[in-house]
């Protein structure tokens, strides 16, 4: 487990809130570092942690290496096998190669998409969620977002 610290943004009606934190703190299968500093995630709120409480979350990562796989690896390999696949049918049947190939890159992209929102979602029903585990400071007056 991973753990972080952030300010609760927002309490949500079904038990869950969201946390404002540092982007460091973060891991998602699919995250990379081009994004705000400071985020927006969404965690179980077992104990009951209030709008502008300073919390410690946890975060599950037994996936990790699998995550990484999944949403670096595959979209790659998805990318060449289709692009190889339209030049193959370029060959054969007497098109352009070099278009068809691209179309093959194409459809190889769109078919990886799809196969990343279905594993973010398979994941999300895994129950991989972060959760809020302690309350560190009862308020905060903070100005800025919290740098942890």
């Amino acid at each position: 487990m991973r753990t972080g610290t952030g300010v609760i943004d927002t309490v949500l009606a079904d038990g869950m809130v969201k946390i404002r934190t540092n982007r460091d703190n973060l891991y998602s299968p699919c995250s990379d570092k081009i994004c705000n500093n400071n985020v927006l995630i969404d965690a179980k709120n077992p104990i009951g942690a209030v709008k502008g409480q300073f919390v410690r979350f946890l975060i599950p990562d037994e996936k990790m290496g699998a995550g990484g796989a999944m949403c670096f690896g595959m979209p790659t390999l998805m990318v060449i096998i289709w692009g190889v696949f339209g030049y193959w049918c370029g060959l054969q049947y007497g098109w352009a190669k070099e278009l068809t190939a691209f179309a093959g890159m194409i459809l190889g992209g769109i078919i990886s998409a799809m196969l990343l929102k279905r594993y973010e979602k398979s994941i999300r029903q895994a129950n991989t969620m972060a959760e809020v585990s302690e309350i560190i400071a009862a308020e905060t007056n903070e100005t800025e977002p919290v740098q942890s």
